[in-house]
């Protein structure tokens, strides 16, 4: 899931969207209201997204980070915070936060966590509507002011779901348990337990997953989606060579990898 969408999910709005302006380049924006220009800084280009939710709406951080330089509650874009990720490479500004923030510089933020709530601040006391500004950088510090106001990337191709798996095949069969295995809500060891397997349970899959050091298979168990590790992955084999925690029958291996 990219940070937009996890936004999305939020329950936040999409209202200005850097890929689809009228000029068809990324981030040329040059929206102006009344004579006023509001992206004549940076030269009409506006390289983030805006978006809503309501007046005072908190806005939460979506990736882990430490709030870096630049975070301030009079700020380039107001109310402004910075948080950084250097696993993921990127960092990330909030402006037009409410003041006073709700973090400070050299502080860990968990995904999730309140950085701010919306608002409408903003350096110079333009007239705007309370919305969340919302742009990416490549990771480290930025020192010329207009690079750091105007500089921006495309986050569709960052990666927030701490929920990640290695590799997956559209494989299906079925599997019969021999053992009672735990069942999760997702295919990781990391993933919430949801109950248990019994012996000779027949569980009809659709999905193999390797992660974790583990075979997963995704199935359908009391009207939900759910998944079960059959095996530990042995290095130098594969599913069909594994010794699993039950038997596999009418494997169908045309899917192919995803």
């Amino acid at each position: 899931m990219d940070p937009i969408s996890y936004l999305i999910s939020q329950g936040y709005k999409v209202t200005s969207d850097p890929g689809k302006y009228k000029s068809g380049i990324w981030g040329l924006r040059n929206y102006t209201v009344n004579g006023y220009n509001y992206d004549n800084y940076c030269g009409g280009y506006h390289r983030a997204y805006d978006l809503v939710k309501y007046d005072r709406a908190p806005v939460p951080a979506v990736f882990d980070g430490i709030v870096s330089a630049g975070t301030k509650s009079y700020g380039n874009f107001g109310g402004t915070a910075v948080i950084a990720n250097k696993n993921l490479g990127v960092q990330v500004i909030y402006g037009h936060l409410a003041r006073a923030l709700n973090v400070r510089p050299g502080q860990h933020v968990k995904q999730g966590e309140i950085i701010g709530y919306q608002s409408n601040t903003n350096y110079q006391n333009v007239r705007m509507d309370s919305h969340l500004h919302i742009q990416f950088q490549k990771y480290g510090y930025i020192n010329n002011e207009r690079d750091f106001v105007c500089t921006g990337i495309n986050p569709l191709t960052i990666n927030v779901d701490k929920r990640r798996y290695h590799a997956a095949w559209m494989w299906s069969g079925l599997f019969i348990a021999k053992k009672i295995i735990n069942i999760r809500d997702f295919p990781s060891l990391a993933g919430q337990r949801v109950g248990f397997t019994g012996n000779n349970m027949k569980l009809y899959f659709d999905k193999l997953y390797d992660n974790d050091g583990y075979w997963w298979i995704r199935c359908l168990h009391n009207g939900r989606t759910v998944f079960i590790a059959c095996g530990k992955k042995v290095q130098g084999k594969v599913f069909t060579e594994t010794e699993l925690y039950g038997d596999v029958e009418k494997l169908n291996t045309s899917g192919g990898k995803e």
